[in-house]
């Protein structure tokens, strides 16, 4: 028999070419959780509802303050129809005390805590006694009705008393267990008691509010000749302003675009092109406030107390 040929070697199975590159390894600092601080978003949160929290705050003491000093001097917020920006830049000056009281009362409550966590025995001690820092409080919202001055510190006393009982209450103790149910009760325990702070802090700004607007209103009823600057109203028509110590007369030169001159009087307000203006002899509840619109057939001038002539009339 012939020779058979010589084996071929087995074809190897057909492969597809490795087309695929191999993955790149990830970088360290190539996203974003990288280069943040853990808890951001939180923090973020935190400053956020904090920022809200202020400026409400601001809004709503610029509003009631400016509400209780226009009604001392028998007018109303609206007529002077102040703007947001207006109600936060009245409320800065008045809450400086206020804002460095809170902070301060801030870092008490920590320093507190600190010392209150540093001893077991003294951690018990002081939570039995603060479990009932909210009857003080609720006691004097009794006396409310029969002593009005109770209005401010009322509130005052609210915010403490409940914060101080809710952190008593849900003061973890050394070596103790915390579930999950337990957790949960406490922060609706916090959930509630802020709430009540936050409508307590309001109660408290509106009342504090309200003394220094009907403050203001008597500072401004007195200080009218003395304090507020004077302003000379030149018109080409009779503006009809008479009484509370103001003037006019008729301008008799033929060359002047103007015909009345109206003097004696104050600058009250001013709000865009609208000025608010007073007489000298102004008293609230009895003087007129006068409101007029810059234009063309006007000219206003205001002069400084150091500035005003001795005779205006």
């Amino acid at each position: 028999m012939p020779d058979s040929p010589a084996a071929s070697p087995a074809a190897a199975p057909n492969r597809a070419p490795d087309t695929s590159s191999p993955e790149p390894e990830p970088q360290s600092g190539a996203g974003p959780e990288s280069t943040l601080p853990p808890g951001w978003l939180e923090l973020l949160g935190a400053a956020g509802s904090l920022l809200s929290l202020l400026t409400a705050v601001l809004f709503y003491f610029g509003w009631a303050s400016t509400d209780a000093e226009t009604r001392a001097l028998g007018l109303r917020d609206t007529v002077l129809r102040l703007s947001t920006i207006d109600y936060l830049l009245r409320s800065v000056d008045a809450l400086f005390l206020p804002a460095a009281l809170v902070a301060a009362a801030a870092l008490a409550g920590t320093g507190l805590h600190r010392w209150v966590t540093q001893d077991p025995g003294r951690a018990e001690a002081v939570t039995r006694t603060l479990r009932f820092a909210w009857l003080p409080p609720v006691a004097l919202m009794v006396l409310l009705p029969r002593f009005p001055l109770l209005e401010l510190l009322v509130p005052l006393a609210l915010i403490p008393g409940f914060l101080l009982t809710t952190y008593a209450r849900t003061l973890s103790r050394a070596g103790e267990p915390s579930s999950a149910a337990d957790r949960r009760r406490k922060l609706r325990l916090w959930a509630l008691t802020v709430l009540i702070s936050v409508l307590a802090l309001f109660w408290a700004i509106s009342a504090y509010a309200g003394m220094v607007g009907r403050s203001r209103a008597e500072t401004a009823a007195r200080s009218v000749d003395t304090a507020f600057p004077s302003v000379v109203v030149f018109s080409e028509k009779d503006l009809l302003i008479r009484g509370d110590g103001t003037c006019f007369n008729r301008i008799e030169d033929k060359d002047s675009a103007y015909g009345f001159r109206h003097a004696g009087l104050r600058l009250f307000h001013v709000s865009g092109d609208r000025v608010f203006l007073v007489g000298s002899d102004w008293t609230p509840g009895r003087g007129t406030l006068w409101v007029i619109e810059k234009d063309d057939s006007l000219r206003v001038e205001f002069a400084d107390v150091k500035g005003r002539p001795a005779k205006e009339c």
